[in-house]
């Protein structure tokens, strides 16, 4: 679904834009909302509000009484090495990050063809969990997992905001996780995934599906 494109929304992007090309380096000041107004043509509110965004966003700070910064977002410097998938607890924690998980659904779903031979599994149904995943407070990315039925039919029964690596060690046997089927692509935030990531609708997200062995 593609979003109506607001004034502020369009002015926000622009800005973003010049942020991410380099045109506002790193740590220097933006244009005063008064000089913004006459590039952009729009109302102070539309500038606030376009502003307001990009300091959701992490890109922006604003400091009383100086004016609004550019500023680099923190991220996790790696999540996937070579094949290996490695646990995002532990590579928050190795990167110096507190790390929570809150659980959005576990729920059964039907299966689709394409599930079917993923899977490797002939049920008609799939276990789907949905998990919002946090550095410190900050909502970092929102996973969608799904699983072959009747194998997993009990992983509902464990406490799912804890490390799925441990659950999968303990109690399905499994001791190692590896990935040879990798896509990564790049989409835009709309509103319900806006709000989930405390984003700005429109905010580039990395896209990973990946089939785990």
């Amino acid at each position: 679904m593609t979003e109506p494109a607001t004034k502020y929304s369009r002015v926000m992007n622009s800005i973003r834009s010049k942020i991410i090309s380099g045109e506002y380096p790193i740590d220097s000041k933006l244009p005063s909302e008064v000089k913004m107004q006459e590039e952009y043509g729009v109302s102070r509110v539309t500038i606030r509000l376009a502003v307001d965004g990009l300091v959701k966003d992490g890109l922006v700070e604003r400091i009383q009484g100086t004016g609004s910064y550019v500023r680099k977002p923190k991220k996790l410097s790696r999540l996937v090495r070579e094949n290996s998938v490695e646990s995002f607890s532990e590579v928050a924690k190795e990167n110096g990050f507190n790390s929570h998980t809150k659980v959005i659904s576990v729920d059964k779903i039907p299966s689709t063809d394409f599930l079917k031979k993923v899977l490797h599994t002939e049920s008609d149904e799939v276990l789907h969990t949905e998990r919002l995943r946090y550095l410190e407070d900050d909502p970092i990315f929102l996973e969608n997992n799904y699983y072959p039925l009747p194998r997993f039919l009990d992983l509902p029964s464990y406490d799912l905001s804890g490390s799925l690596y441990t659950i999968f060690k303990d109690n399905f046997g499994i001791n190692s996780l590896e990935s040879d089927n990798t896509i990564l692509s790049v989409k835009t935030a709309n509103v319900e995934f806006a709000k989930l990531l405390n984003r700005s609708v429109g905010f580039p997200l990395f896209y990973m599906k990946t089939q785990i062995l």
